[in-house]
């Protein structure tokens, strides 16, 4: 079973991009392929959302695994820094998708699985999201398990969208349809 196979206790990446560095820790009971599925959200969304962050707390209820934050419309007079991308590795329950997407019609967020069909997730989102409105993207994306070829000796992680031009290993994604598109 894929994962049983071992993972170094830290796993550093490099951006194809501009050779930014990320340092992901393997926490107790994360499985390996958690750790890659963020490692390669990291890089496909850095290039549109810079200041990309994994494993930050925001002052809310949940934790993303990756998020990028801005101030508000308005400024920080406003209110605190509000996402504008929120990216899921993994399981997630559609109580917590209907509670973001009710809560943040204004951020662009993204579903990673491993190596999973993306129609039944792409699913989910749909009933979670009901008839609210959205402001931003919605996303599904299949991590394939070919990412670790992808993965250079000095931590490079060469992956791309399916869709896009490129070398890379390809990762499929699936956008969201919603009432207002």
């Amino acid at each position: 079973m894929a994962s049983d196979l071992r993972l170094r206790r830290t796993l550093t990446v490099r951006s194809p991009v501009d050779g930014a560095k990320l340092v992901l820790t393997k926490n107790r009971g994360e499985s390996r392929e958690h750790v890659l599925m963020k490692a390669a959200l990291w890089v496909l969304y850095r290039p549109h959302f810079p200041d990309l962050r994994v494993e930050v707390r925001i002052g809310d209820a949940f934790k993303p695994d990756l998020v990028a934050l801005a101030p508000p419309p308005g400024g920080l007079a406003y209110g605190d820094l509000e996402p504008t991308f929120w990216g899921e590795a993994g399981k997630v329950t559609p109580k917590k998708w209907a509670s973001l997407l009710r809560r943040f019609p204004d951020t662009h967020f993204v579903w990673a699985r491993w190596n999973e069909r993306l129609q039944p997730h792409a699913a989910t989102l749909q009933r979670a999201l009901g008839s609210r409105p959205r402001r931003a993207a919605l996303e599904v994306v299949r991590i394939p398990p070919s990412v670790l070829v992808g993965l250079e000796a000095d931590g490079t992680l060469d992956v791309r969208f399916e869709d896009e031009p490129g070398n890379g290993i390809a990762v499929e994604r699936v956008r969201v349809a919603w009432g207002n598109a």
